[in-house]
């Protein structure tokens, strides 16, 4: 669709043309990130503001939009998901990184030095999760940019001996668990727990599944869905 009917079909539309144009800073900055708690009392904020302030469904589809995109960016809004529990978001928001943002490595995800100890953790988590759910696509023959358009290259892949699988970051190997058990999966959870901090990164265990290992239960399922 022509990207200017979906900014005119959007919310403010006069506020998205301008964020789109002005050009500076080029990249967009990553905007104030809500913690855990206020997304746990307000879990239909996503869909809030895509029918009031910007709609990423629509934003995701523009170029200009996802050549100012940022990896710290879409990891937050990946984060919102998690945290509210909105698995139709976190799908689209998951499909757009594997298949547009091709050149957003995982083991390239800046440190985003969140001050909010509980923030870190999850975004820790939820990068290490990525890196589990593209590498399980990859191995079946997916390729980032290239299957979605060629879908009959896919058996080709699948039988490649060297599979262009994706890493953590470094920083992600010294986020350690949370002192409590962080409930994000079930909608009764509506308090972070008081007193929560994060243990040192030698207190994680060998753990495979990416939020268990940092005591938190989340449902992130459909970064599975690409």
């Amino acid at each position: 669709m022509n990207p200017v009917y979906l900014v005119l079909d959007g919310p403010r539309p006069f506020r998205t043309a301008f964020l789109l144009l002005w050009p500076l800073p080029w990249k967009f900055p990553l905007p104030q990130p809500s913690s855990v708690q206020n997304l746990l009392d307000d879990r239909g904020i996503i869909r809030k503001r895509r029918q009031t302030e910007l709609n990423y469904v629509a934003l995701r589809q523009i170029k200009r939009f996802c050549r100012r995109d940022t990896p710290l960016r879409s990891l937050y809004r990946l984060y919102e998901c998690i945290v509210t529990s909105d698995e139709d978001e976190l799908m689209q928001e998951s499909q757009y990184w594997f298949h547009t943002q091709t050149t957003w490595l995982l083991k390239d995800i800046p440190d985003p030095q969140d001050p909010d100890p509980v923030r870190y953790a999850v975004l820790a988590s939820l990068t290490d999760a990525l890196v589990h759910a593209f590498n399980q696509k990859i191995k079946l023959g997916l390729r980032r940019g290239v299957t979605n358009t060629k879908p009959l290259l896919i058996p080709r892949f699948r039988n490649d001996p060297e599979p262009p699988l994706e890493s953590s970051p470094q920083w992600c190997n010294h986020v350690g668990p949370l002192s409590q058990r962080l409930d994000l999966d079930s909608q009764s959870a509506s308090i972070v727990p008081r007193g929560l901090t994060v243990l040192p990164a030698d207190a994680l265990s060998d753990d495979f599944r990416p939020f268990a290992k940092r005591n938190i239960i989340a449902n992130f399922v459909q970064l599975y869905n690409i």
